[in-house]
């Protein structure tokens, strides 16, 4: 009796989580696309284990026996989900499919193998061998993976190193509750095989149970573990924009809906660079010296920050939110301000100051200036004079 409110706590605690993840996981959905298939098909295990054990569903015996089997494919959906929890991927991966075939294949030839029942060919221990190492092959797949990307990955920043400990935690958490399930259910296949001939691994499933309801709870108490991190990756991009001179005008937020396909090749190379680019192109900037040319390109650009020019104009596409000729204006301007500061039309005229900073004459300069500070150049120096005098 306690074993069944076990199972069915274990299922209640999985749908709780699966409501939580189906209402919060606006920001990352595909990341969690195969943790929510794993959830739905434990908490539905476990309601059925509880009251079937209860006598309830004893009707549905063959349905229960071939759905326990279908739990192969919880493996490659562990897999799949630490593999999206690390990368940025928007858009469903196709190929990933592929990882179901060998768990559909070898459910179906379990079923009628079953049916078949013969009795002078060890099929039991077949499947065992087999189930064994596809088990393992995705324990050091997952393994590998975090590894290399996760867990001896180092960040730079405080605030990176914060939320990559986190991420690092459930990781390695949820790994080490995976490789303990893992053991529990190769041993309780064998002990049932060798002793019975016949295995639905339903030994020891108080511990499995168990190990289910630790899972939930981790997440019900820190449901932001939930995303990857590239989540993690914008907030922290968000903070270093929020560091910038001109934070107004970077947008770091990755673009999904790309004009073409040259476009869509580029992105990933651009937004694992991104912050770097901003920061190299605002240190360029204010340096003045560069956008004081009145010819100053884009391309001019890309070349004093050692980057490719595709990559320079794919940022100033997506990820600007003014055109790059607007950027060079403003960046003008700043460097006009700054002279006007350092009293440079004590001894100089404002058409002087407007081709000083790179403007082609003083018409354009007077329109950008008033556009970005609501006053006049002249005015803006009669301001500071009187401000200087009180």
């Amino acid at each position: 009796m306690l074993t069944n409110l076990l199972f069915i706590i274990t299922s209640i605690f999985g749908f709780l989580t699966l409501t939580i993840i189906l209402t919060s996981y606006k920001s990352n959905r595909i990341v969690n696309i195969y943790l929510i298939i794993t959830f739905i098909l434990i908490s539905v295990r476990y309601l059925l284990n509880g009251f079937y054990l209860l006598g309830y569903l004893t009707h549905l015996n063959g349905f229960y026996i071939i759905y326990i089997n279908f739990l192969l494919v919880l493996m490659p959906c562990f897999y799949l989900y630490f593999k999206n929890l690390i990368t940025d991927k928007k858009k469903f991966i196709s190929k990933d499919l592929l990882h179901f075939i060998f768990p559909i294949v070898f459910l179906i030839s379990k079923t009628i193998i079953d049916k078949k029942a013969f009795p002078s060919i060890p099929f039991g221990f077949i499947f065992y061998t087999i189930f064994f190492i596809y088990t393992f092959s995705y324990c050091v797949l997952s393994y590998n993976l975090l590894n290399k990307n996760v867990w001896i990955k180092k960040r730079e920043t405080k605030v990176t190193n914060k939320q990559h400990l986190l991420m690092s935690k459930w990781t390695l958490y949820l790994f080490i509750l995976l490789i303990i399930n893992s053991i529990r259910l190769l041993i309780s296949l064998f002990a049932e095989i060798y002793y019975n001939n016949f295995a639905s691994g339903q030994s020891f499933q108080g511990i499995a149970a168990l190990i289910w309801i630790s899972i939930f709870f981790k997440i019900l108490i820190s449901p932001e573990i939930l995303y990857g991190h590239h989540v993690f990756n914008d907030k922290i991009n968000k903070d270093k924009i929020a560091n910038l001179v001109l934070d107004t005008v970077w947008n770091i937020k990755s673009n999904p809906d790309l004009n073409n396909s040259q476009d869509s090749k580029l992105k990933e190379k651009v937004d694992e660079n991104i912050i770097h680019y901003i920061s190299e192109i605002e240190k360029i900037s204010f340096q003045f010296e560069s956008f004081r040319d009145p010819n100053f390109s884009l391309s001019d650009l890309a070349t004093k920050i050692n980057a490719p020019n595709s990559h320079i104009i794919y940022l100033f596409k997506y990820h600007s939110e003014i055109s790059f000729s607007d950027y060079k204006k403003t960046i003008r301007i700043h460097h006009s301000i700054r002279l006007i500061e350092l009293n440079y039309l004590k001894t100089n005229t404002l058409d002087s100051l407007a081709k000083e900073v790179g403007f082609a004459s003083y018409n354009p300069f007077f329109t950008s200036f008033k556009n970005a500070t609501g006053k006049s150049p002249q005015k803006y120096n009669n301001t500071l004079l009187s401000l200087k005098i009180l």
